[in-house]
């Protein structure tokens, strides 16, 4: 399973129009580089991963007075193909005013990329992949921003403990790229809380549904967790429901989109969603940040993460003066909080956050309505 969501044929680079007018007057340009698909049937998420750094950058560059230092981007597209992002990292290399780079749609082919950004020396912030694999690595010049897979699973087994409490819990998933990990977080977890948990996985090249549904059900679970995108995973949801299961749902990330309101809305009523993309609406420390943001770019969870990885490097360069990658990289090695759009963040040594929370959406009349967070923060009221 590929999950989505979440040679550069197209590259450049910009400042707002009022920035390039008074480019004379900055010390000097910093440029934030993006990889991500731009063109095929990725381009429209990797199109919003570029709408979050430009967001960001422009409303920066609004801001700084005279003398300072102007932030541009400059785009890189992956085609969502290795060799092409591999080459991108290169060229991102040989430009000198590149500090750091921004993307990461696709785990598997993130993750295999990474020896070459490492031995450029560019650091990458990874605003879209939850793979485990992107910080398991031991690379020391990269950092995700969303909750990878197994924490959530892990995250969401506790919550679930505390307000659901099933007897029987079967985490499902398929043997594709996404859902193991979330799924053998959860198991792992909710067995350790004193729930019943196992997993269950089925194919994800050729399943059958019908057949998946009745195995799962010979094991009489109260709560089924689905932990995949809708795409390969909804199917399991009717051969479920035919197959007369009348128990409670979960779903993780995958499923938090409008495809699962279309077309399961009324199977998974009352489902509990959960994502790294907090209830913007509900954090009045961004309200102004976010009517900005609003009004250069469509809000989703891509580009709202990228606008917050946009942020930290912004930061991180006015904090530290970091106007080269080296700099750059020892000021994100720097364990020091960052305020987003999206909340703070502080990075541990694998490049994951210290704190990483999860938020809760139940499916409601063809809505997702956020209900809870994983744990308390200062951010969300």
């Amino acid at each position: 399973m590929r999950r989505k969501h979440f040679l550069g044929a197209a590259a450049g680079a910009w400042l707002i129009p009022g920035a390039r007018a008074l480019a004379q007057n900055f010390q000097q340009q910093v440029t934030i580089g993006i990889t991500a698909p731009l063109t095929g049937p990725a381009g429209d998420a990797g199109r919003q991963i570029v709408d979050g750094v430009r967001a960001a950058v422009n409303e920066t560059n609004v801001t700084i007075g005279s003398f300072g230092t102007a932030f541009a981007y400059r785009t890189f597209d992956d085609q969502d193909a290795l060799a092409s992002m591999i080459q991108n990292a290169q060229f991102a290399a040989a430009d000198p005013s590149i500090v750091a780079m921004v993307g990461g749609l696709d785990g598997k082919l993130t993750a295999a990329a990474l020896p070459t950004f490492a031995n450029a020396g560019l650091p990458l912030l990874v605003s879209a992949s939850t793979a485990n694999a992107v910080t398991d690595r031991g690379y020391r010049s990269v950092w995700r921003l969303p909750t990878k897979d197994d924490t959530e699973g892990q995250l969401f087994a506790r919550y679930l403990a505390k307000h659901g409490k099933p007897k029987h819990a079967i985490a499902l998933t398929q043997d594709g790229d996404y859902g193991a990990d979330v799924a053998s977080g959860f198991a792992d977890q909710a067995g350790a809380l004193g729930i019943k948990a196992e997993t269950f996985i089925f194919s994800w090249s050729n399943p059958d549904y019908g057949a998946a549904a009745k195995s799962i059900l010979a094991r009489k679970p109260d709560y089924l967790y689905l932990c995949g995108s809708t795409k390969s995973m909804g199917p399991l949801v009717a051969g479920l429901k035919t197959a007369g299961y009348s128990g409670a749902f979960g779903a993780s990330e995958g499923f938090f989109n409008q495809a699962t309101l279309d077309k399961y809305g009324d199977a998974l009523g009352g489902a509990l969603i959960s994502t790294s993309f907090p209830p913007l609406e509900r954090a009045p420390d961004v309200a102004n940040v976010l009517t900005d943001f609003r009004s250069r770019a469509t809000v989703t969870a891509l580009s709202a993460f990228s606008y917050a990885a946009a942020q930290i490097l912004i930061s991180a360069s006015q904090r530290n003066g970091a106007t080269n990658r080296l700099a750059m990289l020892s000021a994100l090695q720097t364990p020091i909080s960052y305020d987003t759009i999206v909340g703070s963040f502080q990075f541990g040594f694998s490049g994951d956050p210290i704190d990483p929370n999860l938020y809760f959406y139940t499916v409601t009349e063809g809505a997702l309505k956020y209900t809870a967070a994983s744990h308390p923060s200062a951010f969300i009221l």
